[in-house]
């Protein structure tokens, strides 16, 4: 086997680990990262770096803070919680992950979604 075939085959085992990686620390719902604070951008309407995935467990305090460049409300689905959110500023929600399963955070009168809430036992 020749010196850049090995090379070759490290690479691809670097790449592989790096995936796995990669794949194990997104967790899934039955393990894996639960947010603390979390903080929320959204930009020209819609959230900055894609959907929010926010896990917490029963129990926990969901800390939550929305800043925005649009005016809009943020709606929390399942626990119905409303707050208007005014171009530039920001919203802070703090309240008991009391109510299991998953749920969309979003700008209520443009119908985006910019997190998806999820409450396990």
């Amino acid at each position: 086997m020749s010196r850049n075939q090995r090379l070759g085959i490290v690479l691809v085992a670097v790449v592989v680990a790096v995936v796995a990686f990669l794949i194990a620390s997104s967790g899934g719902s039955s393990g894996g990262h639960f947010s603390g604070r979390a903080h929320l951008f959204v930009v020209n309407g819609q959230p900055r770096g894609g959907i929010a995935q926010l896990r917490y467990k029963h129990g926990q305090t969901i800390d939550l803070t929305v800043s925005s460049d649009v005016a809009d409300e943020i709606h929390i689905h399942g626990y119905d919680l409303h707050k208007e959110v005014p171009k530039g500023g920001s919203v802070h929600f703090t309240f008991p992950a009391s109510i299991e399963g998953t749920f969309v955070i979003e700008l209520e009168s443009r119908k985006e979604q910019i997190a998806s809430l999820m409450v396990i036992p």
